[in-house]
């Protein structure tokens, strides 16, 4: 996929939640993939603070559309080692998915940015 322009990426940060989650879903249809951000002890995942209903917490593996989105991401947290690795569509529905639904208390978060809120659902196919 071609670079995002610096409107495009700043258009991109000014999203709410859902608008993210939703232009997730079409670029990463579009590109049959997705990014995750990986080192050499494996992808990235946060661990939720707060109990939902049942008091469960769930680990969030973070996704995004966009190399940039998630180098920016890494870099805005600090996360150093960490690099944007592309999953395409076949190794994500037929590794990832299985995997995490397996292993269940495992969400996935659509294109966090920065300190903003970012959707979570169950992980699914792309």
């Amino acid at each position: 996929m071609s670079q995002l322009t610096e409107k495009e990426f700043e258009a991109i940060k000014a999203l709410n939640a859902e608008y993210r989650q939703a232009m997730f879903k079409r670029v990463s249809a579009e590109i049959e993939g997705l990014y995750v951000l990986v080192d050499n002890d494996g992808p990235l995942i946060l661990e939720d603070t707060e109990e939902d209903d049942e008091h469960n917490l769930y680990s969030v593996l973070p996704v995004w559309s966009h190399e940039q989105l998630a180098t920016a991401y890494a870099q805005d947290n600090k996360l150093e080692g960490m690099k944007a690795q592309f999953i395409t569509k076949k190794a994500w529905n037929e590794s990832w998915v299985p995997m995490f639904k397996e292993q269940q208390k495992v969400l996935i978060g659509f294109m966090p940015i920065g300190e903003a809120d970012f959707s979570v659902d169950d992980p699914q196919e792309i």
